[in-house]
């Protein structure tokens, strides 16, 4: 299968996503991974579920409550106890999600191991979003050339 960003995909700062990941305590990668999924729902067949995308928001975002809850009230032993696993389940989800993003954007791009535009499963775990953007903007160089 032949590259198919254009028209899926569009080219986007790798640096500013790196600044809103860092910014936002990491948001912006849910946002991120939510803007890819519709993109690839919308132009694709290859879907990711709308009820998995808003359980895994729902998910990091109480995850996110909860950790933001006990840095401001570390004399609270119990949300300790809750934050941890809250937060086990939503990183799975977390995980599950970019795995989903980085298989569908790998079959898009007709790449497998060993191609310029294959996505690593190794740095896409440390850089996740900000990965697939410089990917995503590689394709889309390579297509207009």
């Amino acid at each position: 299968m032949k590259n198919k960003f254009v028209g899926i995909f569009e080219v986007d700062s790798v640096v500013k996503a790196l600044a809103l990941c860092i910014l936002t305590i990491g948001s912006y990668l849910i946002y991120k991974l939510y803007r890819l999924s519709t993109q690839i729902n919308k132009n694709t067949n290859l879907k990711i579920s709308t009820l998995f995308m808003m359980t895994t928001i729902i998910l990091f975002s109480i995850s996110l409550a909860s950790l933001l809850y006990a840095l401001v009230n570390p004399h609270d032993p119990v949300i300790l106890n809750y934050l941890i696993g809250i937060h086990i389940i939503s990183s799975a989800f977390d995980i599950t999600w970019i795995i989903k993003v980085r298989n569908r954007i790998n079959i898009i791009a007709g790449s497998s191991k060993g191609d310029k535009l294959w996505l690593n499963p190794f740095i896409t775990s440390i850089f996740h979003v900000i990965y697939m953007q410089y990917k995503i903007n590689q394709g889309l160089m390579k297509s207009a050339s």
